[in-house]
């Protein structure tokens, strides 16, 4: 009688020598996958893991590289998506260019995953890479009701694995990109794949979590944002500034010559509020305010660099202490603590330092700010006495950079600069 231990390996040899490696190569992954979840003291788990050990040792699996055949359409792809960049590079021109492939393979549609992974490569080039109805047009790519599994056993196995995966990574760029399928996206993707097979289960996964995600912020920035630097600016100081009061003020400072400088034409976006005003007035005069920046801040893909009006550490007046006593009751035998009323510090009142103002100018050179600073002097008069340092560095290098003077730090002192 042959014993239990035997069978598995006599199964195997015989798989291996009517199917060959391949066979073996699918075989020993599939061993290990059910050793997982076996258990460590079973003498037939042990034969399982030495037989899969040798298999995988004599047919290491390989990677994949394209054939030919493959190589040779990627490139006719790429041809054409190049041709059709040389006329104009936007969505006109990326959807024409499926239509001319749709037209040439109206049939067989040879090389449709070739030119569906050449398209997705060229998308950000074409400007085309956040918009829904051009992932929907590469879905047409996929001839539809051919590659619909009709067992349970090619649906595990992934039927037609090479165009499911490609499918699974045109959803992965929408993803990244931020792009959130639509219903009519999905009855697509189950006309060609089916509702079972595994591009559509990432679809399902995509409609469930993405929608979460993008509702999770409560400070939304908008879908399209505006070319025009100065309304990125105004969108950036309103998502970084903390107060409610916050106000918003935009000088042009090629349009309004109320200064004599040598500032090129630029735009400068300040944001204070009235506490803020209230905090200049009441600093000491003996004691300077800085400039810091650059430092960066992004609007979806946009960066941009603020700047910020800084005074010193203040002091804390106040401490937090733990309550021994939930309602300040005091007896006779225990000490009496001296209680003041201290105002409660500001959100402008950090640990590291008072924020008195932010800005956002075109250039983020050193004139530029010195054109700011003037400008609060208009409506903070104080603060044409109070002595400004700037103390500025380059947001990627945080390497201090120096303008005209030597020296690393200069001083405004009012209006004599």
């Amino acid at each position: 009688m042959m014993s239990h231990a035997r069978v598995p390996q006599i199964a195997l040899a015989t798989l291996h020598k009517r199917l060959g490696g391949l066979a073996s190569q699918w075989t020993c992954s599939a061993l290990h996958m059910d050793i997982r979840h076996a258990h460590p003291r079973n003498n037939n788990c042990k034969h399982f893991h030495l037989l899969a050990q040798h298999q995988a040792q004599r047919y290491p699996l390989k990677k994949y590289e394209n054939t030919e055949e493959e190589k040779r359409l990627l490139l006719k792809s790429s041809a054409l998506l190049e041709s059709a960049a040389e006329k104009a590079k936007n969505k006109e021109s990326f959807i024409q260019a499926i239509d001319k492939y749709l037209e040439k393979e109206s049939v067989y549609r040879r090389g449709h995953v070739e030119f569906m992974e050449a398209a997705m490569a060229k998308m950000k080039e074409f400007g085309v890479h956040n918009d829904l109805d051009c992932y929907k047009k590469m879905l047409q790519l996929f001839p539809e009701g051919k590659m619909i599994p009709k067992s349970v056993w090619q649906v595990e196995l992934m039927h037609f694995p090479k165009q499911q995966q490609t499918a699974i990574f045109l959803m992965d760029q929408m993803e990244y990109q931020g792009v959130i399928p639509d219903e009519d996206f999905g009855c697509r993707l189950a006309a060609i794949f089916g509702t079972k097979a595994h591009a559509f289960r990432k679809y399902r996964r995509m409609m469930y979590w993405l929608p979460k995600f993008k509702n999770i912020n409560p400070y939304p920035v908008p879908q399209a944002i505006p070319e025009d630097p100065l309304m990125m600016a105004v969108i950036a100081l309103k998502r970084m500034a903390v107060d409610l009061e916050n106000r918003i003020s935009v000088w042009r400072i090629g349009e309004e010559k109320e200064f004599d400088s040598e500032t090129d034409e630029t735009f400068i976006a300040s944001a204070m509020s009235p506490k803020q005003e209230e905090l200049i007035n009441s600093h000491p005069v003996d004691e300077p305010v800085y400039v810091e920046g650059g430092f960066t801040t992004w609007i979806r893909n946009k960066c941009l660099t603020y700047f910020i009006l800084r005074s010193a550490t203040p002091v804390i007046t106040q401490k937090d202490e733990k309550e021994k006593d939930l309602f300040n009751w005091t007896l006779f035998f225990e000490d009496e603590n001296r209680t003041d009323l201290v105002p409660k510090p500001s959100v402008h009142e950090q640990e590291d330092g008072t924020v008195l103002g932010m800005c956002i100018t075109g250039t983020g050179s050193k004139d530029s700010l010195v054109a700011w600073i003037r400008y609060l002097q208009l409506h903070n008069p104080k603060l044409e006495k109070i002595p400004i340092v700037f103390t500025l560095r380059s947001p990627e290098t945080r390497v201090q950079v120096p303008d005209e003077t030597k020296e690393n730090k200069s001083v405004i002192a009012g209006n004599k600069t």
